[in-house]
């Protein structure tokens, strides 16, 4: 995967509430966006990418950004699929951590480079996007 492609799939999860079109149900099964979607994921095509559709599992949400409600008592960390917009192909897991979780231990990222999480000011989140 690019350093393109990695930062841009990273900025992408800090504009989930705010720069985001719903994505609606496609036909097939298995591991696709239109399946996640018809099983209770949240499936979104964001604005800033709109190559991508990025699905977070049922129950977990999408995460707040700064200032906005439930910012403070949001999960220590989110995991979420990537998929190709056109395609519905599979990219990888994109997963996220708070900076206080991240600080405690840096995870390896090797699939990133630098082999390192990124870190996304407008989410306050660090950002690992393994394929």
């Amino acid at each position: 995967m690019s350093w393109r492609r990695t930062v841009l799939i990273a900025l992408t999860a800090g504009l989930w509430v705010t720069g985001a079109a719903a994505v609606t149900a496609s036909a097939g099964g298995g591991n696709t966006p239109g399946h996640l979607s018809a099983v209770g994921w949240t499936c979104i095509q964001p604005r800033i990418d709109p190559t991508l559709v990025l699905c977070a599992p049922p129950g977990v949400g999408l995460p707040p950004l700064p200032g906005t409600p439930g910012f403070e008592s949001r999960a220590p960390s989110y995991e979420f699929k990537v998929f190709e917009f056109a395609t519905g192909d599979f990219i990888g897991t994109q997963h996220l951590l708070r900076p206080d979780i991240y600080e405690q231990g840096t995870p390896p990222c090797p699939q990133q480079p630098g082999g390192a999480y990124i870190y996304n000011a407008r989410n306050d989140l660090w950002s690992c996007t393994r394929t």
